[in-house]
């Protein structure tokens, strides 16, 4: 077993403003690899997206954005955005986005990333945790499936 463990470090503007490019980029090849967006329209639409979601950037009302750390080396490891929404008269937190940094894939930064988050959200009153995945990330979708989570939505498309 793994024993991977992870701290969430709330990221300084200057981290926030490269994940931020970082993340337009990054969400645009994925509705394009989705069949959701054109290749030619995917920057475009990706930033627009984005900026509304984050419109005071970092300082975004309900948002946390973190970089994810090895606890033991404090070695940057990826990052991890959590957004606090209602739930009816309590609190939600949804994923928006958790990525390991490439070259760390596989040894556990993940599942320990995600376990961290999940506490972070429960300390912040939230009852529940929900995210979204593209269909093609059949990784991603196993490691969510082994943490509890369960689908409660599923899109489907057909190329015509």
């Amino acid at each position: 077993m793994n024993s991977a463990q992870v701290r969430l470090d709330p990221m300084t503007e200057a981290e926030f403003q490269a994940y931020f490019d970082h993340i337009v980029a990054k969400h645009a090849a994925s509705n394009v690899t989705s069949g959701n967006w054109t290749a030619a329209e995917a920057a475009a639409k990706s930033a627009e997206k984005l900026a509304a979601m984050l419109p005071d950037g970092l300082a975004t009302e309900h948002n946390r954005l973190y970089l994810a750390r090895d606890a033991a080396s404090g070695d940057r490891i990826g990052i991890f955005w959590l957004q606090l929404r209602p739930h009816g008269t309590e609190t939600a937190a949804f994923v928006h986005d958790i990525e390991v940094d490439a070259a760390l894939r596989g040894r556990g930064y993940g599942r320990a990333t995600m376990l961290a988050g999940a506490d972070l959200a429960r300390e912040l009153g939230a009852v529940r945790l929900g995210l979204h995945v593209f269909a093609y990330n059949e990784p991603a979708i196993a490691l969510y499936t082994s943490l509890g989570f369960a689908t409660t939505d599923l899109v489907m498309s057909l190329p015509l």
